[in-house]
């Protein structure tokens, strides 16, 4: 059957005025939508878009994201398969293995922020965006639908433990509805083998960041008992000299009441020569008259 390009670009615009607006207007101009088509005889097409699901408040903060960081969001993409590509790389990449990790995930916490602050309820939102951006932002199949803020459903975080998928992990994926040609998924195992080599790069990261940390924490808690040690020692010597300063107080003290004592025997030993000199010059002045 021959593709309509114009169908196909219109109904391009016309869903992304749908998914632009508010989530909770979705279903109104989702059968809005659907009416038109039906009108203008494009059935198939109609019941693609009747197909999708109301984006919940989280998975509209990611589309609204996806809008307003359209570059960020793509070097987010390119960053998990930065990451990917570095998995083998062996132990001369890890350095390059680790930045590469740690600039993903610098991407993914700045862009979880944005989604969240645009729903207007960051701390009920924050984990399931993040979660959501996480796994789309790493499958194929849905990258599109994030980039052009078309996503409808949320995901749950594909790792359970070191890099495991879990068994009941969902994939949902928003309907196909446009005349371009859909890409091909990658098989669920190479997803998943995928999704849990980046989890654990990232978690391998984390660790050595974390034993990095705790190195210089060690060194710090060295630093600190050196200096406290130091600052006893100064207390002592400080003592020490306190001691030696109130012993010499004493020994003053002692001295100054010593010479106070020998100050009185001089003085009265004054005073009485001073009066036995009044009496010789009396009796001199007798003497000549």
């Amino acid at each position: 059957m021959k593709v309509d390009v114009s169908d196909a670009v219109d109904l391009d615009q016309r869903l992304d005025d749908l998914f632009a607006g508010r989530p909770d207007g979705f279903v109104a101009a989702r059968e809005a939508l659907v009416k038109d088509l039906k009108r203008e005889g494009r059935s198939d097409d109609a019941a693609s878009v009747h197909a999708l699901r109301r984006p919940t408040v989280a998975v509209a903060g990611i589309n609204q994201m996806a809008r307003a960081r359209p570059d960020q969001l793509a070097a987010l993409v390119a960053a998990g398969a930065d990451v990917e590509s570095r998995q083998h790389s062996g132990p001369d990449g890890r350095d390059e293995l680790r930045a590469a990790s740690r600039r993903r995930r610098a991407l993914l916490d700045e862009l979880t922020e944005v989604a969240a602050t645009l729903t207007g309820r960051p701390e009920s939102t924050r984990t399931n965006i993040a979660a959501t951006l996480d796994a789309a932002s790493l499958d194929a199949a849905l990258q599109d639908d994030l980039g052009r803020g078309r996503l409808t459903a949320e995901l749950a975080t594909p790792v359970r433990f070191f890099g495991e998928l879990a068994d009941d992990a969902p994939g949902p994926r928003s309907p196909r509805v446009t005349k371009r040609p859909a890409p091909v998924a990658p098989a669920r195992d190479e997803l998943a083998a995928r999704r849990a080599a980046t989890a654990l790069a990232d978690a391998r990261t984390r660790a050595e960041e974390a034993e990095d940390e705790l190195r210089d924490a060690d060194t710090g808690v060295r630093d600190a008992q050196d200096q406290l040690d130091a600052a006893h020692r100064r207390v002592a010597d400080l003592e020490e000299a306190l001691a030696d300063s109130r012993r010499a107080v004493i020994d003053a003290k002692r001295q100054v009441t010593e010479a106070t004592r020998v100050q009185t025997r001089t003085r009265a030993g004054q005073r009485r020569a001073d009066a036995a000199l009044r009496v010789a010059e009396r009796r001199a002045e007798e003497a000549d008259a």
